[in-house]
């Protein structure tokens, strides 16, 4: 039985094949760490030129949250957002403090639903999206909001939003290609 390998579609694990010996084939940690090095490198030097910046970092993160929801996922969001506090000018734990928020609530939604088509894929980019510009605010100490505070940031949110749910199925296809999870292709 033929199963469609996509960024949006895991079979349930009764599905995996396993090798001979009945362990599972390892995840490919190295192109992760690889993947997530460059998208720190691309987020702190290219992308801040754009009109619009995507967060590369935030769909990583939520792959790392549907995909390898594990003590190595939780680190990597981590480590990711604390890569990123050191080498932006944030106060020091917003980035690390957002993704692994983002990483335990995505993590924990992906145990409750079932994501597998590609609209629960997007749908949880831009519940991060939401999450990380919430934890942000929830940080900093904007005091009162005016009428202007609101719409800049609704406008804001948007723009993250749009551009996330545009970069996901590229992010996804080039990290979920990348790997070998041992589902039969």
């Amino acid at each position: 039985q033929e199963l469609k390998k996509s960024w949006w579609y895991h079979p349930l694990l009764s599905e995996q094949e396993s090798n001979a010996t009945g362990e599972k084939p390892p995840t490919s940690s190295k192109l992760l760490i690889l993947c997530g090095i460059l998208a720190i490198v691309l987020q702190t030097t290219l992308l801040p030129h754009l009109p619009v910046i995507p967060d590369l970092l935030l769909i990583f993160c939520v792959y790392l949250a549907m995909y390898h929801c594990s003590v190595g996922g939780a680190a990597g969001a981590f480590l990711l957002g604390y890569s990123l506090d050191s080498c932006s000018g944030a106060p020091m734990g917003m980035n690390a403090f957002s993704m692994s928020l983002i990483f335990t609530v995505i993590t924990l939604t992906a145990r409750w639903l079932w994501l597998n088509n590609p609209l629960s894929v997007l749908c949880m980019v831009a519940l991060a999206v939401m999450l990380k510009i919430g934890a942000f605010l929830l940080w900093g100490e904007f005091g009162q909001f005016t009428t202007s505070m609101q719409t800049l940031l609704s406008d804001l949110m948007i723009r993250e939003i749009i551009a996330a749910l545009i970069l996901t199925p590229v992010v996804f296809s080039l990290l979920y290609c990348g790997e070998e999870f041992g589902y039969r292709a």
